[in-house]
């Protein structure tokens, strides 16, 4: 009888040990950009930071463009619970969540550095969970998708250059546009380049590096600086039901995974910007730095964007105030 207990004890033990790995935590999040993307390669960190963090307790899939839901639903998706998380833009939701607009307000970062401090110690990030939160999902981090900003077929030396032109631009970057004297047209990212090489656009307001990565010297010839986002962020959210479900143990690990996802992005940036810096020099696309007194006349003429994006809640008030601040604390009005 000694001997039959101790073999039940040992094959409870042996069966806990096979059981265990498949009883881990899987949460499905989606990433707005493939895997080979910037985006997409900070998203698969951060799953495999939780992984690591929480000993394989919490396991994170990671699904690429359109493989759960379309990106255009993703929000919702998570919002029901369809999905566990979403990585990318809230942009393409800023009707639902429209204070993802102040952090896409143009010329407010110097560079990533600037960025990752004005986000992450300044209070932004706490007031943009607040404002997420009342949607039923938890925002995790912000993620750097490097430099973005214009690149056209035409030269761009003062702000009347773009009056009459097309630019491949949506949401709040469209209004920027706007403001700006350009026209916008809402194209899909993956469809801009046919767009450019038929000439139904003559630009596009989209990150640096997609110059090289994209091929978009074959139909693009000059870039402008300084660019209109130093860098582009972009965000990491969960469903809350699903992430308060998790121990706090877990729920520490999948915070600190996503925070060490945007530690990652931040610091990367720099680099790059210099490969697709190298990249424009050598397909010869030509990088246009803006005079002092046009870079003055273009930030004045985006001003009242700043206002007009402050209205839309009190939580957007709140961001434009922040960002302001951090802008004036570089001697910048």
């Amino acid at each position: 009888m000694k001997k039959f207990w101790m073999l039940l004890v040992c094959l409870s033990v042996s069966v806990a040990f096979f059981i265990s790995p498949a009883t881990a935590k899987t949460l499905r999040v989606q990433c707005a950009y493939p895997q080979t993307a910037y985006a997409g390669q900070s998203t698969q960190f951060f799953a495999d930071k939780v992984k690591e963090l929480t000993q394989g307790q919490v396991e994170v899939k990671v699904f690429w463009p359109g493989q759960l839901v379309k990106t255009k639903e993703a929000f919702d998706a998570v919002r029901q619970g369809m999905i566990d998380g979403y990585s990318g833009s809230l942009l393409y939701f800023a009707g639902l969540v429209p204070e993802v607009n102040c952090q896409w307000l143009p010329f407010t970062w110097s560079d990533a550095q600037d960025a990752k401090e004005g986000l992450l110690n300044k209070g932004y990030m706490k007031v943009m969970a607040d404002a997420v939160a009342q949607h039923g999902v938890t925002y995790l981090a912000p993620l750097s998708v490097a430099t973005m900003g214009l690149m056209t077929k035409f030269p761009i030396h003062k702000l009347e250059d773009l009056k009459g032109k097309k630019i491949r631009a949506v949401g709040m970057e469209a209004k920027i546009v706007k403001a700006l004297g350009a026209s916008a047209v809402a194209i899909a990212g993956a469809e801009q380049y046919m767009a450019l090489q038929r000439g139904t656009v003559d630009g596009t307001d989209y990150p640096w590096y997609t110059i090289e990565k994209y091929k978009f010297y074959e139909v693009l010839s000059y870039i402008t600086a300084p660019a209109l986002h130093t860098p582009g962020v972009i965000e990491i959210v969960m469903n809350q039901m699903v992430f308060q479900s998790l121990p706090p143990k877990q729920q520490t690990a999948v915070r600190e995974a996503a925070i060490a996802a945007m530690d990652r992005s931040f610091t990367l940036t720099p680099s790059f910007d210099q490969e697709a810096v190298e990249a424009a020099a050598k397909r010869g696309v030509k990088i246009i730095t803006l005079p002092d007194d046009q870079l003055a006349r273009f930030r004045e003429a985006v001003k009242p964007l700043w206002d007009k994006e402050a209205q839309k809640s009190k939580y957007s008030a709140k961001l434009v105030e922040i960002l302001r601040e951090h802008l004036k604390s570089k001697g910048i009005q």
